[in-house]
């Protein structure tokens, strides 16, 4: 594949995702940037990266689509779309399940010249502080004229606390891809029909307001049909410096990835991003943080409960549209302004500001934009 023709699998997904966003108003991200890449055998490269997120949420969905574009020269361009809904259970606010398609062109040097397709499916149960998931995927090659395929399923789970973020899964691989692992010199000849992959992965997340910094490790060995045995350290981060504007960098290796037909490389990446559309929501105070408990009551309904980790000397307002949006009683207990309302079965919205900056949705909540440049959380009591 050449460059021109992965700059226009990348337009095409573009405009499909724009003109999507003409209907609605919707979350638009463009992100630029440079990328460094050293694969075993070759000496190491430097790409240009350019991508297109678009996101649209519903109070029963959540359309995710996104296309990039990783171009040096000839020797390693590569085009990807990717489309995924996530959705949200009515009959139990604790269940989700994520379903979505890839598709993808590329060229990756001795992993040879085509395609890749996959898809997968997700189950989720999430509650305040921990949640769980397992899933399965399938993915479908075809490099130089020559067609392989892939299967992998996963189940993994995460926690929190305060602005810490782990989580820990297990995944398994099955693919008859037998180019990717020579690419990484970690085979010297096909030892069976297809080979297993397992890998272990440990990844650990602080997030403070918009501003992200995350570390993973992955241990991955061979169960069956090859003796791979390998580690993968990856740390990234992103510094919103704007409204509109962030920095991302990331540094650390990828394991080889049959499904999606991703060679293994150790990959270096500075990017900016820059959001779209509707004016996006300012930073918010890095001391604001907050978030909604549920407590079920014996007579049906529940009792809500709000958080917000915040200074004293912030001017911190609480609404919802059960309080007719007019600002909701608070007390002050240790470091956080606590709120309790008991409320019936239903859908409600709630809002937290500071210093009467913009409403922002509670952060373990699914967020709603109004009308005015705002957004809030949206609770839902069985």
């Amino acid at each position: 594949m050449t460059g021109g023709s992965a700059a226009r699998a990348l337009i095409l997904s573009c405009a499909t995702a724009l003109a999507a966003a003409a209907q609605a108003p919707p979350d638009v991200r463009l992100e630029a940037g440079y990328a460094r890449v050293e694969q075993t055998g070759f000496a190491p490269a430097d790409a240009a990266l350019f991508a297109v997120f678009w996101r649209k949420p519903t109070d029963r969905w959540t359309l995710f689509t996104s296309g990039n574009l990783t171009y040096a020269r000839d020797s390693l361009a590569a085009a990807q779309v990717v489309a995924a809904f996530a959705v949200p259970w009515e009959a139990n606010e604790h269940l989700r399940t994520d379903f979505g398609a890839a598709g993808a062109s590329f060229s990756l040097r001795s992993a040879g010249r085509g395609g890749n397709g996959s898809g997968f499916l997700r189950q989720h149960y999430v509650r305040d502080e921990w949640g769980l998931w397992f899933g399965t995927a399938a993915g479908i090659t075809e490099r130089d004229g020559v067609r392989t395929r892939s299967f992998a399923g996963d189940l993994g789970g995460w926690t929190r606390w305060r602005f810490m973020y782990a989580s820990a899964s297990l995944s398994r691989q099955n693919s008859d891809d037998w180019l990717l692992l020579l690419a990484a010199g970690q085979e010297r000849a096909p030892l069976a029909a297809s080979y297993e992959l397992e890998d272990w992965q440990l990844v650990a997340q602080a997030r403070r307001g918009p501003h992200e910094l995350s570390a993973s490790w992955t241990k991955r060995r061979s169960v069956a049909g090859s003796d791979v045995n390998v580690d993968a350290v990856a740390l990234s981060g992103s510094l919103q410096l704007s409204d509109r504007l962030a920095f991302l960098a990331s540094a650390g290796r990828q394991l080889s990835d049959p499904l999606r037909s991703l060679p293994q490389a150790d990959i270096v990446t500075a990017s900016f991003r820059v959001s779209l559309g509707p004016k996006p929501l300012p930073v918010m105070q890095r001391a604001t943080i907050a978030e909604v408990r549920l407590h079920p009551r014996a007579e049906g309904g529940a009792e809500l409960e709000l958080r917000v980790e915040a200074h004293d000397t912030l001017a911190v307002e609480v609404a919802a549209d059960f309080s007719q949006w007019k600002p909701l009683p608070m007390v002050r207990e240790g470091d956080e302004w606590v709120v309790r309302v008991a409320l019936p079965p239903g859908k409600y919205r709630i809002g937290v500001r500071a210093n009467l900056g913009p409403w922002r949705a509670p952060r373990n909540l699914a967020r709603v934009r109004d009308d005015f440049g705002g957004e809030s959380g949206l609770i839902v009591i069985p």
